[in-house]
This record gives structure tokens, C-alpha cells and sequence, in this order.
């Protein structure tokens, strides 16, 4: 039977793994976005990009990074936004941009020990 003191050893260890994680989980996103600005009318690249947005939101909120959640969130909707108004203008790609390099600043520092 696991103790109140294990399931937190366990969380904190998930955790970790979730921040070590993150740079991978960033150059994924943009090499996704890149694909997005070269070709802004396939959608398998604006999926892949949503895809990896909505992992991490899922994610962030998991592992005591719901900031970082919620910014997640909000590019996904700005996607959704701009594949069905089927508007993929620079303004729009650029905004896209500027959200996912605020988001890599929103990384959350490893807790003291």
C-alpha cells in the first residue's frame, strides 16, 4: 500500500520528467510552426502543431504548470480560429509565433529541495 509520502515522491518524479521534457516538446512545436509559415494550407501541419499544443495543456495543468495550460489552450483556440476562417495571413502567423516563444518563457523552475 503506497503512503501519502510515495504518491508525492512519484509526483515529483513525474513532474521532473515533465519539465525535462519540455525543450524536446518546444522544438517539436516549432518545427511544427515552421512547417505552418512554409505551407500554410496544409492542415496536417496546423493539426500536428494543435496536436502538440493540446498534449502540453493537458500536461502543464497535471504537473503544477496550469499557466502554462491555459497559454497552451489559448493558441489552440487561435488555430481553430484560423482554420475555420480558413485565414492563415501573416498577421495571424505572427501572432501564432509570438504566442508559442511566450510559452517557452512560462517554463516552470524545478522546485527547491
Amino acid at each position: 500500500m503506497s503512503t501519502p509520502g510515495d504518491l508525492q515522491a512519484k509526483l515529483a518524479l513525474l513532474a521532473q520528467g515533465f519539465r525535462t521534457r519540455l525543450p524536446a516538446r518546444f522544438e517539436q512545436m516549432h518545427a511544427a510552426y515552421a512547417l505552418c509559415r512554409n505551407d500554410a494550407t496544409d492542415s496536417a501541419h496546423w493539426q500536428e502543431l494543435y496536436r502538440l499544443l493540446h498534449s502540453l495543456g493537458g500536461a502543464a495543468g497535471t504537473f503544477g504548470a496550469p499557466h502554462m495550460g491555459l497559454a497552451a489552450r489559448r493558441i489552440e483556440e487561435k488555430i481553430k480560429t484560423v482554420l475555420a476562417q480558413n485565414d492563415c495571413s501573416i498577421e495571424n502567423l505572427n501572432d501564432i509565433g509570438a504566442a508559442l516563444a511566450a510559452l517557452v518563457q512560462m517554463t516552470p523552475p524545478a522546485p527547491a529541495s
